[in-house]
């Protein structure tokens, strides 16, 4: 199994874990996680507690502006403005359709989304 790269910090401390049967990848150093394409809309409808592993994290600024590169296929990250919450700037890949956010913004787009 190939290791994945942290598509923020380039460390190469990524841990998969399950939330509600989904496999996700989450930095160990700057607590991003990798969503593969789908994952993000199914885990963003789930009730608050299912998804709590989730909400944790905090911003942070220095990684906020860098160019990230997807851990699935080594392409550059495309900066969008999340459609949920405009101040969160998701990074996705256009090829894989993977997406990932940096720590504290899945919390920022549940909370957002759940209004």
């Amino acid at each position: 199994m190939r290791v994945m790269k942290c598509p923020k910090c380039r460390t190469e401390s990524m841990n998969t874990f399950s939330v509600q049967g989904v496999a996700l990848e989450r930095c160990s150093s700057c607590s991003g996680i990798w969503f593969d394409a789908r994952e993000l809309s199914q885990l963003l409808a789930q009730d608050a507690r299912q998804v709590a592993l989730l909400r944790r994290g905090r911003d942070n600024q220095e990684l906020e502006g860098k160019k990230g590169f997807c851990p699935r296929d080594g392409s550059e990250l495309l900066r969008v403005y999340s459609s949920i919450n405009r101040s969160v700037i998701i990074d996705a890949c256009a090829s894989c359709r993977g997406i990932w956010l940096d720590g504290g913004e899945f919390e920022k787009l549940f909370s957002a989304h759940q209004v």
